[in-house]
């Protein structure tokens, strides 16, 4: 596949700086942090990515978002929606259907691995991502491909908005954004990505571009190389919920998003009534459950490999 053009930027948007609030909230602060419990991840249920053996019916990218009050991001973010298990849940709408599948988890961070010292456990973050992806390409290449799915939440939506634009050759089948978000992102990357020269920079990742006659941020750009986009976001109005989260939302996505000729091809959107920010997340929340549904209805046609030697050569896909 031919190399897309990158669309040329405008005056990137930024939000001010927040004001020092005084020596009370600074203590108020430590002492939460010094609070904070130690996580506790819990590992998948889901075979782990293994790049060694033979090519699984589905491959699934998951990457998290911001890491919650009050820990320190970049450094403390984490791949929660592994330990959550809502990468189980994504995984559970293929392997009950007789689909193999692998996956990995990945932290919103630029750097390959990082530990965060409320964790002190490892982790993968976008560095890491781009390396799997092009250890994914002879698997990728083969004459029955595994299908490549990606799920991001928060901050991790824009990273893999990211991704599909600077790998335009790489067929994604699935793109799933739970709420997606730029809050913070230039404050948590700008140091980070200096370092680490790119065309175009992830730090781009929040700008904006003209589309179809229309301002938008890049992060709400399905790119062409995205056969399917589904995309969650969460309340905007005051709501009990059933399952977790708060009564009243304190960050929700608007803008749905679009292709780069405009139209809406191969893109769904759900609006959750109920359900904040964090709890669209979570496996079992209403949102995850429209999104499998759709996932089932939608991916009818993906069979297993037939059964044969262990080899990603089995013949045509479907």
């Amino acid at each position: 596949m031919r190399a897309l053009p990158h669309p040329p930027l405008l005056s990137q948007i930024r939000l001010p700086a927040p004001r020092p609030t005084g020596l009370l909230a600074a203590l108020l602060f430590s002492a939460l942090l010094a609070c904070s419990p130690r996580l506790s991840p819990q590992a998948t249920r889901t075979a782990p990515l293994d790049l060694t053996g033979p090519a699984p019916d589905v491959v699934i990218l998951s990457v998290s978002g911001r890491c919650a009050p009050s820990c320190a991001a970049p450094r403390d973010n984490w791949d929660y929606l592994g330990s959550r298990g809502t990468l189980d849940a994504l995984a559970d709408a293929f392997t009950t259907r007789g689909l193999s599948v692998q996956a990995r988890g990945y932290a919103s961070h630029p750097a390959h691995t990082f530990t965060p010292p409320a964790l002190n456990v490892p982790q993968r973050g976008y560095a890491a991502l781009q390396d799997d992806l092009n250890a994914l390409k002879p698997w990728l290449g083969a004459p029955r491909p595994p299908r490549l799915v990606l799920l991001g939440h928060s901050q991790g939506a824009v990273w893999l908005h990211h991704l599909t634009r600077v790998n335009p050759s790489v067929p994604i089948d699935v793109q799933i954004d739970l709420d997606g978000i730029c809050l913070g992102w230039r404050g948590d990357f700008a140091s980070l990505l200096r370092a680490r020269p790119a065309d175009p920079s992830p730090l781009e990742a929040c700008d904006v571009i003209r589309v179809a006659g229309r301002n938008l941020n890049i992060k709400d750009v399905v790119w062409p190389n995205v056969k399917l986009n589904l995309e969650v976001q969460s309340k905007r109005l005051p709501a009990r919920t059933q399952t977790l989260g708060l009564p009243v939302n304190y960050l929700f996505e608007l803008t749905p998003n679009t292709r780069l000729d405009g139209t809406r091809t191969g893109l769904e959107r759900f609006v959750s009534t109920r359900e904040d920010h964090s709890a669209v997340s979570y496996p079992r929340s209403e949102a995850m459950g429209w999104v499998t549904g759709r996932l089932l209805a939608l991916t009818r046609d993906w069979t297993p490999a037939p059964p044969g030697p262990a080899t990603t050569d089995v013949g045509s896909r479907p």
